[in-house]
């Protein structure tokens, strides 16, 4: 995933749906760039769009951007084994 897809899932986690004008604002870029990045993101199932035109998270797309990894190893931080 490139850094504009991530960057572009971080806006709509920020403001929970959002649509493709106030993407291209708060990003600086053209509508028209949302747009396409938006689509193939739609496609790969990180994205919903909703029928008023705005876009929303999906789980995978809320995990694509998450700090936390759940997969592999993952240490006991407190307490015990």
């Amino acid at each position: 995933m490139r850094g504009t897809e991530k960057q572009l899932l971080r806006i709509i986690r920020e403001l929970e749906e959002a649509d493709k004008g106030s993407i291209a604002r708060k990003m600086g870029v053209s509508i028209g760039y949302v747009v396409e990045i938006c689509q193939g993101l739609v496609k790969d199932g990180y994205l919903i769009k909703r029928s008023e035109g705005k876009y929303k998270l999906t789980e995978k797309g809320e995990k694509a951007i998450s700090s936390v990894k759940t997969t592999g190893f993952i240490p006991v931080l407190k307490g015990g084994a």
